[in-house]
């Protein structure tokens, strides 16, 4: 569908990945000098955007390189009670930070208004036990590393663990950010969040070395806010009244977070079928969104979902004039 029909339909902006992980076919959608091309879908499509009122963002990838096979530039995690080497980039190593900033440099030099940052931007508790974390880690301090000292929750080990991990991802953040302004100052960076991040604070620290409020404090122009209901009814094992309660919460935590800079994410598919997911289920959870909140993100979109997407904008428009409306009535 040609973008000016998208923006008619009030469409503001497409996000493309630009990646497949795939342990034996993977690499990137777009021409670069790092990393494997499978095929330059992104140089395309980039210039049937220009001009055409809706921007393209590149969805990009952090950490989960999992087809560059055995590599010097991969993180450890500790894992019954053993190291192993993990598939993902090791963001204490100097070099594969280098290599991730430079391609996200490259990146940022194509023909897109946009960088949306992969939810894979985190270590987990487990994760980060490179040779480079674990210096990381003893810096500073008299500690010797011993993970099962470093894996108990709540131990001054493990304080200081989550401390430097958050501190790391931080730092790697601002290096992106600040690569892709140095290329392109226009270009607006969005970062994919977990929905436990404004919710459980201390299991977001510990389980993602995440911290919102930090995150925020970079140059990100917006947080991409992972608000997928049937995930979270699923995992935290929720009745549907209880989930719509948390939801709502969610978005009230986020929105007195994030301000402007918020961006719910819907999911529109069944993660588990791949089917659509019935349109008043999703208005329902569209209704729970403050009218302050200019944007949602729904995902993920095939080309034939479009005349669903649709008729979502259009219930949506009316559901906001109306009470508009009734605000005013009420007003006056």
């Amino acid at each position: 569908m040609p973008p000016e029909r998208l923006h008619a339909m009030g469409i503001d902006r497409v996000i493309l990945r630009v990646f497949q992980n795939d342990p034996g076919h993977g690499g990137l959608f777009f021409e670069n000098s790092l990393f494997r091309v499978l095929s330059p879908v992104l140089e395309r499509i980039g210039d049937t955007f220009a001009g055409s009122g809706v921007d393209l963002y590149a969805w990009m990838i952090t950490r989960q390189f999992n087809w560059l096979g055995r590599s010097l530039l991969y993180d450890n995690e500790y894992h019954r009670g053993r190291l192993r080497t993990v598939d993902k980039l090791d963001l204490f190593n100097t070099e594969a930070v280098n290599q991730l900033t430079a391609v996200f440099g490259e990146l940022a030099g194509k023909r897109i208004d946009g960088i949306l940052i992969q939810d894979d931007l985190f270590l987990r508790h487990n994760e980060g036990f490179s040779l480079w974390g674990k210096a990381a880690f003893v810096d500073g301090t008299s500690w010797m590393v011993r993970e099962e000292e470093i894996m108990e929750r709540g131990s001054p080990q493990n304080r200081h663990w989550v401390r430097v991990k958050k501190r790391q991802i931080i730092r790697v953040l601002r290096q992106i950010v600040a690569k892709c302004r140095s290329v392109n100052p226009r270009l607006k960076i969005g970062m994919n969040i977990y929905y436990e991040t404004p919710l459980f604070v201390r299991h977001a620290e510990e389980w993602y070395g995440h911290n919102l409020a930090e995150i925020l404090e970079t140059d990100i122009d917006y947080v991409y806010l992972m608000s997928y209901h049937r995930q979270m009814r699923e995992e935290m094992k929720l009745s549907e009244v209880e989930n719509r309660r948390l939801f709502a919460r969610m978005m009230e935590r986020a929105r007195a977070l994030c301000g402007d800079r918020m961006i719910p994410k819907l999911q529109i598919r069944d993660w588990r079928s791949g089917r659509l997911i019935p349109r008043e289920e999703i208005d329902a959870y569209l209704q729970m969104i403050p009218d302050s909140v200019r944007r949602v993100c729904l995902t993920p979109v095939k080309p034939e979902d479009l005349s669903y997407i649709e008729a979502v904008i259009q219930a949506d428009r009316r559901r906001t004039a109306a009470r508009r409306n009734q605000n005013a009535r009420r007003g006056s």
